[in-house]
């Protein structure tokens, strides 16, 4: 690739940038010229254009469609973020009309809110505004924060580390509260009685851990009465924690609402922790550049929605 300062800005036109990201997203020229009210050999021009000017391929034929090179997907977020500027500029006296809405929303959260609440936000948005494409990303706390300052997501959900460090970047806005209990298969002899931190330690746990962590308010709040759980395994997802709890003896430490939802589908029973000041928090986090977009405020206002639901 050659150097970007000797590129001719005048060859670059919107028309070329979203050929680009419609056929990342199709990887058929066919699709790409159905979209946008073109014909194939203008998609095909526009790509040998793009291809010109940053003299690489950027998408190589195979028999399943187009595949983009590693310089393609590396410029992909950076065409969305110009793309989505332009647009911004184009709609800002524009009523924001979420059933004629065409566009992307890119949501970053953990495993817990991608199974307890984008379900039915995705439901929901099929339903109102068909025209909406969602994209989950498997990010939280810090990871996400960082995907936000690029531009690579929307929005995130979930528990976050407040304050969010230099407050000026972030808008942060409280979605609901939650707190933990400890679930296990439906007839685990440890709810048979009062759950206690003495029964809790002598059970067999399993630890939900994507980054590695083994460590959680449980574990604080045993030590400082002297106990220690045991921990014989660890997943880095839910469903897959859900899966062996319910045909094992171990148990698993989730938020209340992740255990109402999945407790008949997975056979799981469920109790309270006997811990004080348990709760934490969940919000939605946006980038302070969004914090008047219609589109995020609209999608915040559906997010609410569901939680009431």
């Amino acid at each position: 690739m050659r150097d970007i300062n000797k590129v001719d800005l005048r060859l670059i036109d919107t028309t070329i940038l979203l050929v680009f990201l419609g056929t990342i997203r199709h990887r058929k020229a066919t699709i790409v010229a159905q979209e946008m009210g073109l014909t194939q050999p203008a998609v095909s021009h526009a790509l040998k254009r793009l291809r010109n000017i940053y003299n690489d391929p950027l998408f190589l034929r195979r028999a399943h469609g187009l595949e983009p090179t590693s310089l393609a997907l590396e410029l992909a977020p950076r065409v969305r973020k110009i793309v989505r500027l332009i647009s911004e500029t184009l709609d800002e006296t524009r009523e924001f009309v979420p059933a004629e809405a065409a566009t992307d929303l890119r949501i970053g959260a953990f495993d817990y809110e991608l199974t307890g609440v984008l379900p039915q936000l995705v439901a929901q948005l099929r339903k109102d505004t068909p025209n909406m494409n969602v994209h989950a990303f498997p990010l939280a706390n810090k990871e996400a924060l960082d995907a936000m300052v690029q531009g690579q997501i929307d929005l995130s959900v979930g528990y976050f580390d407040l304050p969010l460090g230099n407050d000026s970047t972030f808008v942060a806005e409280k979605l609901y509260s939650e707190h933990y209990v400890l679930a296990g298969r439906s007839d685990h002899p440890l709810f048979s009685g009062n759950l206690t931190l003495e029964r809790i330690a002598a059970a067999n746990h399993l630890l939900i851990s994507p980054h590695g962590q083994i460590r959680n308010m449980l574990d604080h709040a045993l030590h400082l009465q002297g106990f220690k759980r045991k921990i014989q395994t660890i997943v880095p997802s839910l469903f897959s924690a859900l899966s062996i709890v319910e045909n094992s003896d171990l148990l698993v430490t989730l938020p209340s609402r992740v255990a109402k939802s999945n407790g008949q589908r997975f056979n799981i029973a469920y109790k309270p922790l006997p811990i004080e000041g348990g709760a934490f928090h969940i919000h939605a986090v946006r980038h302070v550049r969004d914090a008047n977009n219609p589109l995020h405020t609209w999608l915040l206002e559906q997010f609410r929605s569901v939680i009431r639901n």
